[in-house]
């Protein structure tokens, strides 16, 4: 056999055992005993790094895989059979998932519990595999009043998974938004305020603010002279001999003072019995030095009206016992 042949030979050889371990893995893995429904999806954002045959799962668990990837203005030409090509054109997806997953192997059957999940939130989004992991699809369940159905502009030949934003475009629509709304800023208006605070500021407070700042200065030196005085005072020696005299004083007052209460006690009671024994002799007492009062006005009065009968005038008569001078009582 010639070299040629030889190699001809072998070439066969390892095709067909390439062939027979690839059957046989096919065989293991149950694919080819399979049932498996066509789904579609689109979206609007870059599918880079998804590609046929990536994994396609739900909630994690893997269910079939990529089918195909193209534009819907090329799987769905418009009905005016122009050839020009929409830029506009949303990304078609379709996949190839096991049916047992989402219900009956029946096509109608699995088209109505599929437009029965999408009525519940159904819907597809990319999801990265890593860092360094390409793109996958997964069909999980979301906020349908939140991702509700997009209107659609043209009929898929398919049950038919709307599309959610994927985590990364969410985080770059948020971004946008936020750098929208720096940009809705009026930076110069506000720079511009800015400064003609500062500027009034400057012209209002910093002349009150050098009065401000010789008034705590001078405060300080005469706290520090009072902190001074304060020390001194209190290193006193005379301040601890009147401490100590003050205490003495306070426990000489708690030792004498109850027994002095007592005692004053019992004199103002003896004081109030004298009163009280006394008191018609300082009555009569008080009568008579009332009638001496009386009768010096009377000869005040009298020296004032007549001074020469008060001193040459003969002397009154002499009243018998009981008997009254009926002049006594003229002025």
């Amino acid at each position: 056999m010639s070299p040629a042949s030889e190699i001809k030979v072998g070439a066969f050889v390892l095709a067909s055992a390439g062939l027979l371990l690839g059957g046989v893995i096919a065989l293991g893995s149950g694919k080819f005993f399979q049932d498996t429904q066509t789904l579609e999806t689109s979206t609007r954002d870059s599918v880079d790094g998804l590609q046929v045959g990536s994994p396609v799962k739900y909630r994690g668990v893997p269910i079939g895989e990529v089918s195909a990837i193209s534009f819907a203005d090329r799987l769905y030409p418009s009905s005016d059979g122009g050839e020009e090509f929409d830029y506009a054109s949303p990304v078609v997806i379709r996949m190839k998932v096991r049916a047992e997953v989402f219900g009956s192997q029946q096509s109608e059957l699995f088209t109505k519990d599929i437009e029965r999940g999408v009525e519940q939130g159904l819907r597809a989004r990319l999801r990265s595999a890593g860092l360094t992991g390409g793109l996958f699809l997964e069909l999980d369940m979301a906020n349908p009043v939140e991702h509700p159905v997009a209107a659609m502009t043209y009929h898929p030949d398919f049950p038919f998974v709307p599309s959610a934003p994927s985590q990364l475009g969410e985080v770059i629509a948020a971004i946008e938004r936020i750098t929208g709304s720096i940009g809705n800023i009026d930076f110069e208006n506000i720079g511009t305020g800015l400064k003609e605070a500062i500027a009034s500021i400057n012209r209002d407070i910093a002349p009150k603010l050098d009065t401000m700042l010789g008034d705590a200065n001078r405060l300080i030196k005469e706290l520090e002279k009072t902190n001074v005085m304060l020390q001194a005072r209190i290193t006193d020696p005379r301040v601890d001999t009147m401490l100590t005299d003050a205490a003495d004083l306070t426990a000489g007052l708690r030792t004498t003072l109850p027994s002095a209460i007592r005692e004053y006690g019992a004199f103002g009671a003896e004081l109030n019995a004298l009163m009280s024994s006394e008191e018609y002799e300082i009555r009569r007492l008080l009568s008579a030095m009332r009638g001496t009062v009386e009768n010096l006005e009377r000869v005040t009065e009298r020296a004032r009206l007549d001074p020469p009968q008060l001193f040459f005038a003969s002397p009154p008569r002499k009243l018998a016992p009981g008997e009254i001078d009926a002049g006594a009582s003229k002025p």
